[in-house]
């Protein structure tokens, strides 16, 4: 958000509303439909639209329902507000996938901390990925960070893991489990994730089915089922976890986790 170098008067603030008021009404048919649809006096919005005066919150708050837009409208031109494509994209994300009706997150279910997960390569058909989360919780928002590890060499002829790639993602809880919606961040591919509590018993565990937002290409999947464990050892296990953690033939992946990836078909 763009930053002023000084305070700004009311005679500003009420000024910059009025033009971000008239940009807006520009797109409307008429300004007297427009008053009846908000529930607005006409003669009082002129004055909102010449910069003489400043509506009272509730009414800001339906001009603002009606075109869409945030209480920035006060301080920055409509131009900029607009062209914040990313935030208004978060805004509507936020409103479908946690409306404030939704249910809040049972910690107690997915406790903070390490966690390891497998499950079939997206794009290595035959292989399985292992990996390490970090989930923690933020302002009461339950969410992981992590990275992949893709094998490219350091160097040509070497065999050595090299790339690294970041990604995070949030968790959304539901009466039967929880969903994870991850990114990349710079690459904008998306998974969507939904784990089970549980698997054959064991509560240590959580069964799940994952998807990557891609394209199908040959010799290649979207779907995998994937399984997570909640990691409890020490420091030196910790280690020898994350020495094994990218891709492989599944050697070190227990028979009741292999039992579970190996139920959904290799490409979809």
């Amino acid at each position: 958000m763009p930053r002023t170098s000084s305070p700004q008067s009311p005679a500003d603030v009420r000024a910059i509303f009025g033009r971000n008021l008239r940009a807006l009404c520009s797109g409307e048919s008429s300004i007297s439909d427009l008053c009846r649809r908000i529930g607005i006096n006409r003669t009082q919005f002129n004055r909102y639209l010449s910069g003489e005066a400043f509506p009272r919150p509730d009414i800001l708050q339906r001009i603002c329902t009606h075109f869409e837009v945030d209480a920035r409208i006060l301080l920055e031109p409509i131009e900029a507000i607009r062209a914040d494509w990313r935030l208004r994209a978060a805004l509507r994300l936020r409103d479908i996938a946690m409306p404030p009706q939704a249910r809040p997150f049972d910690h107690y279910l997915m406790p903070d901390g390490i966690y390891r997960f497998w499950r079939k390569s997206f794009s290595h058909p035959g292989k399985y990925v292992t990996g390490l989360w970090q989930v923690y919780t933020f302002d009461s928002v339950k969410m992981l960070k992590s990275f992949d590890i893709y094998p490219q060499p350091v160097r040509r002829g070497t065999k050595r893991f090299a790339r690294k790639v970041p990604y995070s993602g949030v968790f959304m809880q539901h009466f039967d489990g929880v969903s994870l919606l991850c990114s990349t961040g710079s690459e904008n591919v998306l998974s969507f994730t939904f784990f089970e509590y549980g698997l054959n018993g064991s509560t240590r565990y959580y069964n799940g089915v994952s998807m990557l937002t891609r394209r199908q290409m040959q010799g290649t999947a979207r779907l995998s089922n994937i399984v997570l464990e909640r990691f409890s050892g020490d420091c030196a296990d910790l280690i020898r976890l994350a020495r094994q953690i990218g891709i492989g033939d599944g050697d070190q992946v227990p028979e009741a986790a292999r039992k579970a990836l190996d139920r959904l078909p290799e490409e979809f």
